[in-house]
Protein backbone atom coordinates (compact mmCIF):
# COMPACT_ATOMS: atom_id res chain seq x y z
CA UNK A 1 0.00 0.00 0.00
CA UNK A 2 2.96 2.38 0.23
CA UNK A 3 2.62 3.09 -3.17
CA UNK A 4 -0.65 4.51 -2.79
CA UNK A 5 0.65 7.62 -0.53
CA UNK A 6 1.61 9.74 -3.26
CA UNK A 7 -2.35 9.21 -4.09
CA UNK A 8 -3.57 9.89 -0.80
CA UNK A 9 -1.39 12.82 -0.49
CA UNK A 10 -3.01 13.79 -4.11
CA UNK A 11 -6.52 13.68 -3.10
CA UNK A 12 -5.26 15.58 0.43
CA UNK A 13 -4.08 18.72 -1.38
CA UNK A 14 -6.26 18.70 -4.22
CA UNK A 15 -9.39 18.37 -2.57
CA UNK A 16 -9.05 19.58 0.69
CA UNK A 17 -9.74 16.34 2.90
CA UNK A 18 -8.83 15.88 6.12
CA UNK A 19 -6.98 14.12 8.18
CA UNK A 20 -9.60 11.50 9.60
CA UNK A 21 -11.08 11.30 5.56
CA UNK A 22 -7.73 10.63 4.28
CA UNK A 23 -7.42 7.61 6.66
CA UNK A 24 -10.56 6.15 5.83
CA UNK A 25 -10.04 6.73 2.45
CA UNK A 26 -7.04 4.91 2.56
CA UNK A 27 -9.18 1.92 4.29
CA UNK A 28 -11.92 1.90 1.53
CA UNK A 29 -10.83 2.81 -1.39
CA UNK A 30 -8.23 0.09 -2.30
CA UNK A 31 -10.65 -3.05 -1.32
CA UNK A 32 -10.63 -5.26 -4.04
CA UNK A 33 -13.70 -5.44 -6.85
CA UNK A 34 -15.09 -2.66 -5.14
CA UNK A 35 -16.33 0.02 -7.80
CA UNK A 36 -15.15 3.56 -7.44
CA UNK A 37 -18.15 5.64 -6.61
CA UNK A 38 -19.10 3.14 -3.78
CA UNK A 39 -15.44 3.40 -2.32
CA UNK A 40 -16.33 7.40 -1.95
CA UNK A 41 -19.78 7.13 -0.43
CA UNK A 42 -18.19 5.39 2.15
CA UNK A 43 -16.55 8.33 3.32
CA UNK A 44 -19.62 10.63 1.79
CA UNK A 45 -17.58 11.70 -0.91
CA UNK A 46 -19.67 11.03 -4.07
CA UNK A 47 -18.53 13.79 -6.54
CA UNK A 48 -17.48 10.80 -9.36
CA UNK A 49 -16.61 13.46 -12.21
CA UNK A 50 -14.63 14.98 -9.96
CA UNK A 51 -12.67 11.78 -8.54
CA UNK A 52 -12.17 10.71 -11.82
CA UNK A 53 -10.64 13.93 -12.61
CA UNK A 54 -8.20 13.79 -9.81
CA UNK A 55 -7.48 10.59 -10.82
CA UNK A 56 -6.90 11.17 -14.31
CA UNK A 57 -4.30 14.35 -14.01
CA UNK A 58 -2.61 11.93 -11.01
CA UNK A 59 -2.17 8.45 -13.16
CA UNK A 60 -2.06 10.53 -16.23
CA UNK A 61 -4.71 8.91 -17.74
CA UNK A 62 -7.58 10.08 -20.00
CA UNK A 63 -11.06 10.92 -18.68
CA UNK A 64 -14.02 10.31 -21.80
CA UNK A 65 -16.74 12.04 -22.48
CA UNK A 66 -19.74 10.58 -23.16
CA UNK A 67 -19.25 11.22 -26.98
CA UNK A 68 -15.58 9.91 -27.47
CA UNK A 69 -17.79 6.67 -26.69
CA UNK A 70 -17.42 4.13 -30.50
CA UNK A 71 -19.99 3.88 -32.31
CA UNK A 72 -19.98 0.24 -33.24
CA UNK A 73 -18.62 -2.61 -30.53
CA UNK A 74 -14.79 -4.30 -29.97
CA UNK A 75 -15.71 -7.99 -31.12
CA UNK A 76 -14.90 -10.23 -28.07
CA UNK A 77 -14.92 -13.95 -27.37
CA UNK A 78 -15.71 -15.74 -24.03
CA UNK A 79 -16.84 -12.24 -22.23
CA UNK A 80 -20.32 -11.97 -21.12
CA UNK A 81 -22.04 -8.62 -20.93
CA UNK A 82 -22.68 -9.26 -17.15
CA UNK A 83 -19.05 -9.28 -16.51
CA UNK A 84 -18.49 -5.56 -18.47
CA UNK A 85 -21.75 -4.01 -17.09
CA UNK A 86 -20.15 -5.30 -13.31
CA UNK A 87 -16.95 -4.17 -13.29
CA UNK A 88 -17.79 -1.39 -15.44
CA UNK A 89 -15.11 -1.54 -18.11
CA UNK A 90 -15.58 -1.34 -22.00
CA UNK A 91 -12.87 -1.71 -24.25
CA UNK A 92 -13.05 0.19 -27.04
CA UNK A 93 -10.86 -0.23 -29.27
CA UNK A 94 -8.66 -3.13 -31.08
CA UNK A 95 -5.64 -2.25 -33.74
CA UNK A 96 -1.87 -3.44 -34.05
CA UNK A 97 -1.23 -5.10 -31.12
CA UNK A 98 -2.69 -2.53 -28.96
CA UNK A 99 -5.89 -2.09 -26.94
CA UNK A 100 -8.09 0.29 -25.25
CA UNK A 101 -9.87 -0.06 -22.42
CA UNK A 102 -12.24 2.30 -20.35
CA UNK A 103 -12.39 1.72 -16.68
CA UNK A 104 -14.07 3.06 -14.12
CA UNK A 105 -11.51 1.87 -11.61
CA UNK A 106 -7.91 1.50 -12.30
CA UNK A 107 -7.00 0.81 -8.88
CA UNK A 108 -8.82 -2.70 -9.08
CA UNK A 109 -5.51 -4.33 -9.60
CA UNK A 110 -7.49 -7.95 -9.90
CA UNK A 111 -9.21 -6.79 -12.55
CA UNK A 112 -6.03 -5.32 -14.29
CA UNK A 113 -4.36 -8.67 -13.86
CA UNK A 114 -7.52 -10.47 -15.89
CA UNK A 115 -7.26 -7.78 -18.37
CA UNK A 116 -3.46 -8.36 -18.79
CA UNK A 117 -4.16 -12.28 -19.57
CA UNK A 118 -7.35 -11.88 -21.81
CA UNK A 119 -5.09 -9.86 -23.93
CA UNK A 120 -2.26 -11.41 -23.66
CA UNK A 121 0.61 -10.18 -25.91
CA UNK A 122 -0.99 -6.90 -26.21
CA UNK A 123 -0.52 -3.32 -25.19
CA UNK A 124 -3.18 -1.93 -23.32
CA UNK A 125 -3.66 1.61 -23.31
CA UNK A 126 -6.29 2.34 -20.46
CA UNK A 127 -8.58 5.39 -20.24
CA UNK A 128 -11.23 6.90 -17.24
CA UNK A 129 -14.91 7.24 -17.62
CA UNK A 130 -18.09 7.21 -15.35
CA UNK A 131 -19.83 4.18 -14.19
CA UNK A 132 -23.18 4.90 -15.86
CA UNK A 133 -21.82 6.13 -19.32
CA UNK A 134 -19.40 2.99 -19.33
CA UNK A 135 -22.98 0.72 -18.53
CA UNK A 136 -24.93 2.64 -20.87
CA UNK A 137 -22.23 2.12 -23.85
CA UNK A 138 -21.99 -1.41 -22.88
CA UNK A 139 -25.89 -1.83 -23.04
CA UNK A 140 -26.23 -0.32 -26.75
CA UNK A 141 -23.08 -1.65 -28.11
CA UNK A 142 -23.26 -5.49 -26.96
CA UNK A 143 -25.78 -8.17 -25.88
CA UNK A 144 -25.36 -12.00 -26.00
CA UNK A 145 -27.59 -13.39 -28.86
CA UNK A 146 -25.34 -10.55 -31.43
CA UNK A 147 -21.93 -11.80 -30.05
CA UNK A 148 -23.07 -15.35 -30.60
CA UNK A 149 -24.41 -14.68 -34.57
CA UNK A 150 -21.44 -12.86 -34.87
CA UNK A 151 -18.61 -15.66 -33.73
CA UNK A 152 -21.12 -18.11 -36.08
CA UNK A 153 -20.22 -15.60 -38.94
CA UNK A 154 -16.44 -15.24 -38.21
CA UNK A 155 -16.23 -18.85 -37.98
CA UNK A 156 -18.08 -19.73 -41.32
CA UNK A 157 -20.66 -21.89 -39.36
CA UNK A 158 -23.30 -21.75 -41.92
CA UNK A 159 -23.94 -18.27 -41.87
CA UNK A 160 -21.61 -17.62 -45.66
CA UNK A 161 -24.04 -16.16 -48.05
CA UNK A 162 -23.71 -16.01 -51.76
CA UNK A 163 -22.87 -12.32 -53.13
CA UNK A 164 -26.37 -12.44 -54.55
CA UNK A 165 -28.81 -13.22 -51.90
CA UNK A 166 -31.76 -13.95 -54.39
CA UNK A 167 -29.64 -16.89 -55.24
CA UNK A 168 -29.80 -18.24 -52.20
CA UNK A 169 -31.00 -21.89 -51.34
CA UNK A 170 -33.90 -21.77 -49.94
CA UNK A 171 -34.42 -24.54 -47.62
CA UNK A 172 -30.75 -23.59 -46.58
CA UNK A 173 -32.03 -20.01 -45.48
CA UNK A 174 -34.79 -21.47 -43.76
CA UNK A 175 -32.74 -23.13 -41.65
CA UNK A 176 -30.73 -20.76 -40.90
CA UNK A 177 -33.40 -18.07 -39.89
CA UNK A 178 -34.32 -21.44 -37.17
CA UNK A 179 -31.03 -20.94 -35.82
CA UNK A 180 -30.66 -20.36 -31.93
CA UNK A 181 -28.54 -17.77 -32.39
CA UNK A 182 -30.57 -16.21 -35.20
CA UNK A 183 -33.64 -16.31 -33.60
CA UNK A 184 -32.48 -14.68 -30.09
CA UNK A 185 -30.48 -12.29 -31.63
CA UNK A 186 -34.04 -11.18 -33.59
CA UNK A 187 -35.89 -11.24 -30.40
CA UNK A 188 -33.01 -9.56 -28.49
CA UNK A 189 -33.45 -6.23 -30.88
CA UNK A 190 -37.32 -6.60 -30.46
CA UNK A 191 -36.90 -6.23 -26.87
CA UNK A 192 -34.20 -3.83 -26.87
CA UNK A 193 -36.71 -1.35 -29.15
CA UNK A 194 -39.16 -1.96 -26.49
CA UNK A 195 -37.22 -0.59 -23.85
CA UNK A 196 -36.71 2.51 -25.83
CA UNK A 197 -40.22 2.52 -26.05
CA UNK A 198 -39.87 2.26 -29.36
CA UNK A 199 -43.05 2.47 -32.19
CA UNK A 200 -41.06 1.19 -35.26
CA UNK A 201 -37.72 -0.96 -36.27
CA UNK A 202 -36.24 -0.88 -39.81
CA UNK A 203 -34.17 -3.68 -41.02
CA UNK A 204 -32.41 -1.59 -43.75
CA UNK A 205 -30.25 -3.16 -46.45
CA UNK A 206 -27.14 -1.22 -48.27
CA UNK A 207 -24.41 -1.99 -50.60
CA UNK A 208 -21.90 -3.11 -47.92
CA UNK A 209 -23.92 -2.99 -44.64
CA UNK A 210 -27.19 -3.93 -42.87
CA UNK A 211 -28.42 -1.31 -40.67
CA UNK A 212 -30.87 -1.41 -37.63
CA UNK A 213 -32.88 1.97 -36.63
CA UNK A 214 -35.35 2.41 -34.72
CA UNK A 215 -38.27 5.26 -33.78
CA UNK A 216 -38.27 6.56 -30.37
CA UNK A 217 -41.33 9.67 -30.26
CA UNK A 218 -41.05 10.27 -33.69
CA UNK A 219 -37.42 10.27 -34.25
CA UNK A 220 -34.92 7.43 -36.11
CA UNK A 221 -31.71 6.34 -33.74
CA UNK A 222 -29.08 3.63 -34.48
CA UNK A 223 -30.37 0.62 -32.78
CA UNK A 224 -27.69 -2.15 -34.34
CA UNK A 225 -25.69 -2.90 -37.78
CA UNK A 226 -25.47 -6.99 -37.50
CA UNK A 227 -22.98 -7.86 -40.89
CA UNK A 228 -23.59 -7.97 -43.78
CA UNK A 229 -23.18 -11.55 -44.11
CA UNK A 230 -26.56 -11.87 -41.31
CA UNK A 231 -28.55 -10.06 -43.51
CA UNK A 232 -29.86 -13.40 -45.25
CA UNK A 233 -30.96 -15.05 -42.58
CA UNK A 234 -32.43 -12.23 -40.06
CA UNK A 235 -35.12 -11.30 -42.92
CA UNK A 236 -35.82 -14.73 -43.11
CA UNK A 237 -36.26 -14.88 -39.76
CA UNK A 238 -39.03 -12.02 -39.69
CA UNK A 239 -40.48 -13.11 -42.85
CA UNK A 240 -41.20 -16.52 -40.89
CA UNK A 241 -42.22 -14.87 -37.92
CA UNK A 242 -44.86 -13.21 -39.78
CA UNK A 243 -45.87 -15.92 -41.99
CA UNK A 244 -44.59 -14.03 -45.22
CA UNK A 245 -43.21 -16.32 -48.29
CA UNK A 246 -39.37 -16.56 -47.65
CA UNK A 247 -39.54 -17.54 -51.25
CA UNK A 248 -40.93 -14.00 -52.89
CA UNK A 249 -38.71 -11.38 -52.78
CA UNK A 250 -39.82 -9.40 -55.64
CA UNK A 251 -42.86 -8.14 -54.26
CA UNK A 252 -43.95 -6.41 -51.17
CA UNK A 253 -45.72 -8.11 -48.42
CA UNK A 254 -47.23 -7.44 -45.26
CA UNK A 255 -47.93 -9.82 -42.08
CA UNK A 256 -48.37 -9.51 -38.07
CA UNK A 257 -46.67 -11.51 -35.46
CA UNK A 258 -47.68 -11.63 -31.83
CA UNK A 259 -45.28 -11.82 -29.10
CA UNK A 260 -44.65 -11.95 -25.66
CA UNK A 261 -41.77 -10.48 -23.74
CA UNK A 262 -42.17 -11.09 -19.79
CA UNK A 263 -45.78 -9.58 -19.14
CA UNK A 264 -45.74 -7.38 -22.31
CA UNK A 265 -48.16 -8.38 -24.96
CA UNK A 266 -46.83 -6.92 -28.60
CA UNK A 267 -48.72 -7.03 -31.77
CA UNK A 268 -46.22 -6.61 -34.87
CA UNK A 269 -47.51 -5.29 -38.23
CA UNK A 270 -44.97 -6.49 -40.92
CA UNK A 271 -44.31 -4.51 -44.03
CA UNK A 272 -41.39 -6.09 -46.59
CA UNK A 273 -40.44 -4.30 -49.78
CA UNK A 274 -37.60 -5.19 -52.27
CA UNK A 275 -34.75 -3.05 -52.73
CA UNK A 276 -31.53 -3.13 -54.59
CA UNK A 277 -29.80 -4.54 -51.95
CA UNK A 278 -32.33 -7.01 -50.66
CA UNK A 279 -35.36 -6.30 -49.07
CA UNK A 280 -36.08 -3.39 -46.53
CA UNK A 281 -38.18 -4.85 -43.37
CA UNK A 282 -40.65 -2.53 -41.24
CA UNK A 283 -41.98 -3.76 -37.76
CA UNK A 284 -44.66 -1.88 -36.70
CA UNK A 285 -44.92 -2.34 -32.62
CA UNK A 286 -48.30 -2.04 -30.94
CA UNK A 287 -47.60 -2.76 -27.57
CA UNK A 288 -50.88 -3.50 -26.09
CA UNK A 289 -49.62 -2.50 -22.50
CA UNK A 290 -48.40 0.90 -22.97
CA UNK A 291 -51.88 1.84 -24.67
CA UNK A 292 -53.76 4.68 -22.79
CA UNK A 293 -56.97 6.06 -24.48
CA UNK A 294 -58.15 9.05 -22.47
CA UNK A 295 -59.00 12.03 -23.90
CA UNK A 296 -57.76 14.22 -20.69
CA UNK A 297 -54.70 13.00 -21.13
CA UNK A 298 -53.43 13.39 -25.16
CA UNK A 299 -52.56 17.05 -24.50
CA UNK A 300 -55.93 19.24 -25.19
CA UNK A 301 -56.24 22.48 -23.16
CA UNK A 302 -59.39 22.58 -20.92
CA UNK A 303 -61.32 24.81 -23.45
CA UNK A 304 -60.62 22.35 -26.51
CA UNK A 305 -61.51 18.99 -24.08
CA UNK A 306 -65.00 21.03 -23.04
CA UNK A 307 -65.67 21.40 -26.65
CA UNK A 308 -64.58 17.76 -27.87
CA UNK A 309 -66.34 16.33 -24.80
CA UNK A 310 -70.01 18.22 -25.66
CA UNK A 311 -69.17 17.36 -29.72
CA UNK A 312 -69.19 13.80 -29.27
CA UNK A 313 -72.20 13.31 -26.94
CA UNK A 314 -74.48 14.48 -30.05
CA UNK A 315 -76.41 12.03 -31.36
CA UNK A 316 -75.80 12.63 -34.51
CA UNK A 317 -73.26 14.45 -36.90
CA UNK A 318 -69.74 13.98 -38.24
CA UNK A 319 -66.21 14.84 -36.30
CA UNK A 320 -63.00 14.97 -38.21
CA UNK A 321 -59.34 14.63 -37.15
CA UNK A 322 -56.59 15.95 -39.90
CA UNK A 323 -53.11 15.62 -39.64
CA UNK A 324 -50.34 13.86 -41.75
CA UNK A 325 -49.30 10.43 -41.15
CA UNK A 326 -47.86 9.62 -37.45
CA UNK A 327 -49.42 13.18 -36.00
CA UNK A 328 -51.65 10.75 -33.55
CA UNK A 329 -55.12 10.87 -35.04
CA UNK A 330 -56.33 7.28 -34.17
CA UNK A 331 -54.95 7.63 -30.55
CA UNK A 332 -57.39 10.65 -30.55
CA UNK A 333 -60.61 8.95 -31.85
CA UNK A 334 -59.79 5.84 -30.17
CA UNK A 335 -59.71 8.07 -27.11
CA UNK A 336 -63.79 9.40 -28.28
CA UNK A 337 -64.49 5.67 -29.00
CA UNK A 338 -63.36 4.70 -25.58
CA UNK A 339 -65.29 7.54 -23.74
CA UNK A 340 -67.86 6.80 -26.16
CA UNK A 341 -68.53 3.08 -25.71
CA UNK A 342 -71.46 1.41 -23.31
CA UNK A 343 -73.90 -1.04 -23.62
CA UNK A 344 -76.21 1.65 -24.78
CA UNK A 345 -74.12 2.51 -27.75
CA UNK A 346 -73.43 0.02 -30.81
CA UNK A 347 -70.20 1.32 -32.13
CA UNK A 348 -68.66 0.10 -35.22
CA UNK A 349 -65.85 0.83 -37.10
CA UNK A 350 -63.83 0.10 -40.55
CA UNK A 351 -60.21 0.66 -40.41
CA UNK A 352 -56.85 -0.04 -42.73
CA UNK A 353 -55.54 -1.84 -40.31
CA UNK A 354 -57.13 -2.03 -36.93
CA UNK A 355 -54.40 -1.53 -34.77
CA UNK A 356 -55.82 -2.21 -31.45
CA UNK A 357 -58.34 -3.99 -30.34
CA UNK A 358 -61.11 -2.78 -28.19
CA UNK A 359 -63.57 -4.46 -26.00
CA UNK A 360 -67.06 -4.04 -26.79
CA UNK A 361 -66.58 -2.54 -30.39
CA UNK A 362 -66.85 -3.93 -33.71
CA UNK A 363 -64.26 -3.77 -35.78
CA UNK A 364 -63.66 -4.51 -39.34
CA UNK A 365 -60.26 -4.32 -41.00
CA UNK A 366 -60.69 -3.32 -45.04
CA UNK A 367 -59.06 -6.06 -47.45
CA UNK A 368 -59.05 -4.24 -51.30
CA UNK A 369 -57.94 -7.62 -52.85
CA UNK A 370 -61.28 -9.37 -51.84
CA UNK A 371 -63.24 -5.73 -52.71
CA UNK A 372 -63.90 -4.97 -48.98
CA UNK A 373 -62.98 -1.26 -49.67
CA UNK A 374 -64.11 1.59 -46.97
CA UNK A 375 -67.31 2.34 -48.90
CA UNK A 376 -68.19 -1.19 -49.54
CA UNK A 377 -68.12 -1.76 -46.07
CA UNK A 378 -69.94 1.16 -44.77
CA UNK A 379 -72.86 0.13 -47.15
CA UNK A 380 -73.45 -2.40 -45.25
CA UNK A 381 -72.30 -1.15 -41.64
CA UNK A 382 -75.03 1.36 -42.08
CA UNK A 383 -77.69 -1.58 -42.27
CA UNK A 384 -76.14 -3.09 -38.52
CA UNK A 385 -78.05 0.05 -37.09
CA UNK A 386 -74.70 1.44 -35.25
CA UNK A 387 -74.90 4.52 -33.23
CA UNK A 388 -71.97 5.59 -34.14
CA UNK A 389 -69.61 4.74 -36.98
CA UNK A 390 -65.98 5.34 -37.20
CA UNK A 391 -64.20 5.40 -40.71
CA UNK A 392 -60.22 4.49 -41.02
CA UNK A 393 -59.90 7.72 -43.40
CA UNK A 394 -62.02 9.23 -45.90
CA UNK A 395 -60.07 9.36 -49.35
CA UNK A 396 -62.62 9.29 -52.33
CA UNK A 397 -66.16 10.68 -53.37
CA UNK A 398 -67.55 7.76 -52.58
CA UNK A 399 -66.66 7.16 -49.02
CA UNK A 400 -67.01 10.63 -48.06
CA UNK A 401 -70.83 10.83 -49.62
CA UNK A 402 -71.66 7.55 -47.43
CA UNK A 403 -70.29 9.09 -44.29
CA UNK A 404 -72.27 12.71 -44.69
CA UNK A 405 -75.11 10.57 -45.22
CA UNK A 406 -74.89 8.58 -42.29
CA UNK A 407 -74.53 11.67 -40.72
CA UNK A 408 -77.30 13.24 -41.63
CA UNK A 409 -79.32 9.74 -41.00
CA UNK A 410 -78.39 9.93 -37.20
CA UNK A 411 -75.06 8.41 -36.69
CA UNK A 412 -72.44 10.20 -34.87
CA UNK A 413 -69.65 9.54 -37.32
CA UNK A 414 -66.14 9.92 -36.69
CA UNK A 415 -63.02 10.03 -39.44
CA UNK A 416 -59.71 11.31 -40.48
CA UNK A 417 -58.72 13.28 -43.32
CA UNK A 418 -55.02 14.24 -44.48
CA UNK A 419 -54.95 18.20 -44.44
CA UNK A 420 -52.62 20.53 -42.81
CA UNK A 421 -55.38 22.57 -40.72
CA UNK A 422 -58.81 22.26 -39.88
CA UNK A 423 -60.71 24.77 -41.77
CA UNK A 424 -58.29 22.98 -45.08
CA UNK A 425 -60.59 19.94 -44.49
CA UNK A 426 -63.08 21.79 -45.87
CA UNK A 427 -61.19 22.74 -49.01
CA UNK A 428 -60.63 18.56 -48.98
CA UNK A 429 -64.20 17.93 -48.47
CA UNK A 430 -65.12 20.11 -51.62
CA UNK A 431 -62.39 18.76 -53.33
CA UNK A 432 -64.00 15.03 -53.13
CA UNK A 433 -66.83 16.47 -54.96
CA UNK A 434 -69.09 16.96 -51.03
CA UNK A 435 -71.59 19.70 -52.02
CA UNK A 436 -71.27 22.86 -49.37
CA UNK A 437 -74.73 22.57 -48.07
CA UNK A 438 -74.46 18.86 -47.17
CA UNK A 439 -71.15 19.37 -45.10
CA UNK A 440 -72.33 22.66 -43.21
CA UNK A 441 -75.61 20.25 -42.41
CA UNK A 442 -73.39 17.09 -40.78
CA UNK A 443 -69.98 18.69 -39.94
CA UNK A 444 -69.84 18.97 -36.16
CA UNK A 445 -66.07 20.06 -35.55
CA UNK A 446 -63.03 19.90 -37.47
CA UNK A 447 -59.58 19.11 -35.06
CA UNK A 448 -56.44 19.10 -36.48
CA UNK A 449 -52.88 17.74 -34.32
CA UNK A 450 -49.48 17.46 -34.60
CA UNK A 451 -47.05 15.19 -32.16
CA UNK A 452 -44.13 16.92 -30.19
CA UNK A 453 -41.60 15.49 -28.40
CA UNK A 454 -42.05 16.24 -24.54
CA UNK A 455 -38.93 17.72 -22.19
CA UNK A 456 -37.16 15.09 -19.71
CA UNK A 457 -38.39 16.30 -16.61
CA UNK A 458 -34.85 15.26 -15.10
CA UNK A 459 -32.78 17.47 -17.23
CA UNK A 460 -34.76 20.23 -18.97
CA UNK A 461 -33.03 23.61 -18.52
CA UNK A 462 -34.99 26.95 -18.68
CA UNK A 463 -33.63 30.18 -20.31
CA UNK A 464 -34.57 33.49 -20.75
CA UNK A 465 -36.18 33.97 -24.96
CA UNK A 466 -33.85 35.28 -27.27
CA UNK A 467 -35.04 38.44 -28.92
CA UNK A 468 -35.69 36.44 -32.38
CA UNK A 469 -37.59 33.99 -30.45
CA UNK A 470 -39.56 36.54 -29.15
CA UNK A 471 -40.56 37.98 -32.34
CA UNK A 472 -41.62 34.48 -33.00
CA UNK A 473 -43.88 34.36 -30.46
CA UNK A 474 -45.88 38.02 -30.71
CA UNK A 475 -46.79 37.18 -34.03
CA UNK A 476 -49.06 34.66 -32.51
CA UNK A 477 -49.36 35.52 -29.59
CA UNK A 478 -50.97 38.50 -28.10
CA UNK A 479 -50.93 38.41 -24.48
CA UNK A 480 -47.28 37.20 -24.08
CA UNK A 481 -45.34 38.49 -21.22
CA UNK A 482 -42.60 41.07 -21.25
CA UNK A 483 -39.91 38.67 -20.30
CA UNK A 484 -40.75 35.12 -21.53
CA UNK A 485 -38.68 32.17 -19.92
CA UNK A 486 -38.20 29.15 -23.03
CA UNK A 487 -36.90 25.53 -22.55
CA UNK A 488 -34.58 23.44 -24.35
CA UNK A 489 -33.71 19.85 -24.01
CA UNK A 490 -29.85 18.96 -22.21
CA UNK A 491 -30.03 15.59 -21.91
CA UNK A 492 -29.53 12.98 -19.35
CA UNK A 493 -29.29 8.80 -18.53
CA UNK A 494 -32.85 8.64 -17.84
CA UNK A 495 -33.97 10.01 -21.60
CA UNK A 496 -31.24 8.14 -23.18
CA UNK A 497 -29.54 11.24 -23.57
CA UNK A 498 -31.88 12.91 -25.90
CA UNK A 499 -33.80 15.36 -23.63
CA UNK A 500 -36.89 14.35 -24.67
CA UNK A 501 -39.11 11.77 -22.98
CA UNK A 502 -42.98 10.52 -24.91
CA UNK A 503 -44.58 12.95 -26.68
CA UNK A 504 -47.83 15.24 -26.63
CA UNK A 505 -50.25 16.14 -28.95
CA UNK A 506 -51.12 19.95 -30.06
CA UNK A 507 -54.51 20.57 -31.15
CA UNK A 508 -56.30 22.93 -33.14
CA UNK A 509 -60.55 22.67 -32.70
CA UNK A 510 -62.59 24.23 -34.93
CA UNK A 511 -66.73 24.15 -33.61
CA UNK A 512 -68.46 24.36 -36.66
CA UNK A 513 -70.88 27.36 -35.16
CA UNK A 514 -73.81 28.67 -37.27
CA UNK A 515 -71.41 31.80 -38.30
CA UNK A 516 -69.50 29.18 -39.86
CA UNK A 517 -71.87 27.07 -41.58
CA UNK A 518 -72.87 30.05 -43.36
CA UNK A 519 -69.68 30.84 -44.45
CA UNK A 520 -69.43 27.05 -45.31
CA UNK A 521 -72.76 27.21 -47.36
CA UNK A 522 -71.70 30.52 -49.35
CA UNK A 523 -68.33 28.55 -50.58
CA UNK A 524 -66.02 30.63 -48.40
CA UNK A 525 -62.36 29.84 -48.62
CA UNK A 526 -60.59 27.60 -45.83
CA UNK A 527 -59.05 31.23 -45.34
CA UNK A 528 -61.76 32.85 -44.94
CA UNK A 529 -63.23 30.84 -42.44
CA UNK A 530 -59.88 30.86 -40.68
CA UNK A 531 -60.40 34.49 -39.81
CA UNK A 532 -63.81 33.98 -39.17
CA UNK A 533 -63.22 31.24 -36.18
CA UNK A 534 -60.40 33.23 -35.16
CA UNK A 535 -63.36 35.95 -34.01
CA UNK A 536 -64.28 32.90 -31.50
CA UNK A 537 -61.86 31.78 -29.77
CA UNK A 538 -60.38 29.46 -32.64
CA UNK A 539 -56.93 29.48 -32.67
CA UNK A 540 -54.53 27.58 -34.70
CA UNK A 541 -51.74 24.77 -33.72
CA UNK A 542 -49.01 27.25 -34.06
CA UNK A 543 -50.10 29.24 -30.79
CA UNK A 544 -51.08 25.90 -28.76
CA UNK A 545 -47.20 24.75 -29.60
CA UNK A 546 -46.10 27.92 -28.35
CA UNK A 547 -48.47 27.92 -25.34
CA UNK A 548 -46.42 24.25 -24.94
CA UNK A 549 -43.35 25.76 -25.24
CA UNK A 550 -44.27 28.91 -22.81
CA UNK A 551 -45.18 25.82 -20.16
CA UNK A 552 -42.07 24.13 -20.69
CA UNK A 553 -43.87 20.85 -22.06
CA UNK A 554 -41.41 21.23 -24.91
CA UNK A 555 -38.62 23.17 -27.19
CA UNK A 556 -39.48 26.48 -29.88
CA UNK A 557 -37.60 24.47 -32.45
CA UNK A 558 -39.54 21.12 -31.74
CA UNK A 559 -43.05 22.86 -32.46
CA UNK A 560 -41.80 24.65 -35.21
CA UNK A 561 -40.29 21.24 -36.63
CA UNK A 562 -44.07 19.74 -36.04
CA UNK A 563 -45.66 22.25 -37.84
CA UNK A 564 -43.15 22.72 -40.83
CA UNK A 565 -42.31 25.92 -40.20
CA UNK A 566 -38.97 25.87 -39.44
Amino acid sequence: MDSSLPLIETFRNQLGLIDKQVEQLRTSYFVEGLPLIEAFERIEFTDEGKILSVLSEYLDLPLLDREDYPDKPVLLEDVSMSFLRKHSILPIQIESGRVRVVINNPMNFSLLEILGNYFSGMEISLCLGQREEIRTSIDRLYGAAVREAEALSRNGEGLVVNADPFEEDLEHLRGLAQEAPIVRLVNVLISRALDMRASDIHFEPFERSFQVRCRVDGVLFDLDQPPKTMQPAIISRLKLMANLNIAERRLPQDGKIKLRFGNREVDIRVSSVPTIYGESIVLRLLAQDNVEYKLDTLGMDDQQLVLLKEMIERPFGMILVTGPTGSGKTTTLYGVLKRLNSVERKILTVEDPVEYQINGINQIQVKPQIDLTFANALRSLVRQDPDVLLIGEIRDHETANIAIESALTGHLVLSTLHTNDAPGAISRLRDLGIESFLMADSLLGIMAQRLVRVLCPHCKESYPARDVDIVRLKEVIEDLPPSPTLYHNKGCDKCGYTGFRGRQGIFELLPITELIRSAIVAGKSAGHISQLAFQQSYRPLLYHGYRKALDGVTTLSEVLRVTSLS
